[in-house]
């Protein structure tokens, strides 16, 4: 007689395969707009250091179970750090990390974000200051770090705009684009807008965050620069690659390089996406 599948073994299954998805959605939206975000909190600086619990505060009656978390997150963090990142500063990366059931920490900070509204993103300044003092310890990522979404007119919009700067958003990249090519493919789409950063001060995650991602933070307002546009002819995606504000800016409208070679794969029974093939030929041009 067949057994049963155990219960408890599916749910963690379950559970692994959610919290996966989780961690790579966070990579499929293009963190670049055409307004400095800093404008929203341009003096947070000025409040002084103070404990997660005081930071957060103005959010107890806000954020379900906010305490609970806070107490999870000062107990769980990565601390001592070998960076002397205090215990509420590690504490202040972990609980970003933190998804729970109902609006989370992280949910209502990129909805104040959104606002556009200084009003909203005051109370978060303490918050901010705390979290930043934390990267601000953290070593700078080296290499390439990427985000992902679906080909959007808007998105190209934006970043084919020559008459306003671009700027980071408060956000979150993976240092491979191979897991966000695969997922959004696969759940999504084949046709890609696909971003690289470089020189942008990233902020590896690894070994603070809730969900042991390999994550990397980029801080808001760092004024970017397109330097290099690519066409993936099988799919019609576009990869964008832009830095820190360093070398001249290219124009999405001058005629980007086209990709329309294969990856030759040695194992002859897989086959790779086509855009798998054209950003690993991109790889061997820019290495």
């Amino acid at each position: 007689m067949r057994p049963e599948p155990h219960n408890e073994l599916t749910r963690s299954e379950s559970a692994h395969i959610q919290r996966e998805k989780s961690i790579i959605e966070q990579f499929c939206k293009i963190g670049i707009i055409k307004t400095n975000p800093l404008r929203l909190i341009n003096d947070y600086l000025d409040d002084r250091l103070v404990s997660l619990e005081e930071a957060l505060k103005p959010f107890d009656a806000e954020i379900d179970h906010l305490s609970y978390n806070i107490e999870e997150a000062k107990a769980k963090c990565h601390y001592p750090s070998e960076y002397k990142l205090t215990r509420d500063e590690s504490a202040s990366i972990y609980i970003y990390t933190i998804r729970w059931k109902d609006q989370c920490l992280y949910d209502h900070l990129q909805a104040a974000w959104r606002s556009q509204d200084r009003s909203k993103m005051k109370p978060w300044f303490k918050y901010l200051k705390l979290f930043k003092s934390a990267l601000d310890k953290l070593p700078n990522t080296k290499g390439e770090i990427w985000q992902g979404a679906l080909y959007d007119e808007a998105i190209k919009e934006t970043l084919a705009s020559e008459s306003s700067s671009l700027y980071s958003t408060m956000t979150s990249c993976s240092p491979s684009n191979t897991g966000i090519v695969d997922y959004l493919q696969t759940n999504v789409g084949t046709k890609l807008i696909i971003v690289g950063f470089k020189s942008v001060n990233g902020k590896s995650l690894s070994d603070y965050t809730a969900n042991q991602s390999k994550e990397v933070m980029l801080w808001p307002g760092i004024k970017l620069d397109v330097v290099r546009v690519i066409m993936v002819n099988e799919t019609g995606s576009v990869i964008v690659h832009v830095v820190g504000q360093m070398y001249p800016r290219v124009s999405m409208a001058t005629k980007p390089q086209i990709i329309e070679g294969h990856f030759e794969c040695q194992n002859k029974g897989y086959r790779r996406s086509l855009v798998m093939q054209s950003l690993m030929i991109l790889r061997s041009i820019i290495l």
